[in-house]
């Protein structure tokens, strides 16, 4: 009985209302086609962002340089191999204490040996697929570097890789012109204090607090003339001693110390290692 009553007052219902729920089914399913299209849209849009990522990364990677490092460095392991410089402008007697520094307790590192700039020696060096660190002793005189050598070493550095130049006024030069930095240099007397804030995150942050200043030579740079993308790690009095620069993917590092004496060197072999795993 209560549904035949139903039934009779829906029969009489309202023209409008039966109008009003038609309208709003319509307008429902328009706002559903309208989101789904929206959701299609966006799949697209990113589906070809990670299309060209890719593109531009397979060309980074794949002109002259080799292959990027893991982006999720394990700080506990050492690297295993790293190119050193040693050509007619290098200290050669500074570039075999170096090398032995960097070994030491870690005697599994393989060095190689980069005796030039030239064009086409430079650029297979940098083909190098396990080789991911270039060190750059302290030098005698100017190496002449070409605008290709310049151009390789950039795009070296940019496919993720890590350059360490080390104490010389030279050096400092030759960052200047190649990487279109500014650096100042500067001399303060040590110690030298770590800078808590930016060794965050970094391998420098397991080093000792404090180094002391070495019997050597030390060729520091002003703070203020570091890159913005540069963090300074050791300093005094706004002279820097150990600094690096993010540099699109890699890292250009820079350690003050010549390392021209094996005596009272500190914990500078640290800082050493240090750089050479960034």
């Amino acid at each position: 009985m209560a549904s035949s009553s139903y039934e009779a007052v829906a029969a009489f219902a309202p023209p409008s209302l039966a109008a009003s729920r038609r309208s709003w089914y319509m307008k429902s399913a328009i706002a559903a086609c309208i989101g789904a299209a929206a959701v299609v849209c966006i799949a697209l849009l990113a589906k070809e962002k990670v299309a060209e990522t890719q593109v531009h990364d397979n060309a980074l990677g794949g002109a002259y340089y080799a292959v990027t490092k893991p982006p999720a460095f394990n700080f506990n392991r050492f690297i295993q191999n790293a190119w050193f410089y040693d050509g007619r402008s290098a200290d050669l007697n500074e570039e075999d204490f170096i090398e032995k520094l960097a070994r030491r307790h870690h005697y599994k590192l393989q060095i190689h040996h980069l005796n030039t700039f030239k064009d086409n020696e430079f650029r297979a060096a940098l083909f190098s697929e396990n080789i991911h660190c270039i060190v750059f002793p302290p030098l005698l005189h100017f190496p002449g570097v070409s605008e290709l050598a310049k151009k390789d070493l950039r795009g070296y550095v940019s496919a993720g890789n890590n350059v360490v130049f080390i104490g010389s006024y030279e050096w400092l030069s030759v960052m200047n012109d190649v990487f279109g930095f500014q650096l100042m240099s500067d001399y303060k007397d040590g110690p030298y204090y770590r800078n808590d804030r930016t060794v965050r995150g970094t391998p420098f942050q397991w080093s000792m607090s404090r180094l002391s200043q070495p019997d050597g030579s030390v060729y520091g740079v002003k703070v203020d003339s570091i890159p913005m993308d540069g963090s300074c790690m050791f300093d005094t009095m706004g002279c820097c001693v150990v600094f690096y620069v993010k540099y699109n993917l890699g890292t250009i590092v820079y350690i003050a110390f010549d390392y021209d004496t094996p005596y009272g060197i500190g914990h500078w072999d640290q800082i050493l290692h240090a750089g050479m795993m960034m």
